[in-house]
């Protein structure tokens, strides 16, 4: 599996390829509907400086060692 670094000169067009923005806060939105997007792992705001994408797959998490501790032993 490749992995792929999130950094300030790529972050706007990982979002863009995923349909995704920022709003006035720095908070990650779904581009279509303006609704926040929230990491399923810490339930809390996903930040425009601090998320990742997990590997295989299209979720945005925070940047959160339990969140990708959780990832994969559900994805086992």
């Amino acid at each position: 599996m490749q992995y792929l670094q999130i950094t300030d000169s790529n972050r706007n067009t990982i979002l863009e390829l995923f349909n995704k923005s920022v709003d006035s806060k720095g908070w990650l939105v779904e581009k279509k509907t303006g609704k926040n997007l929230v990491c399923p792992y810490s339930k809390e705001l996903i930040h425009v400086s601090n998320f990742s994408i997990l590997p295989g797959s299209t979720t945005f998490v925070n940047n959160r060692f339990y969140a990708f501790a959780e990832h994969r032993v559900s994805h086992e």
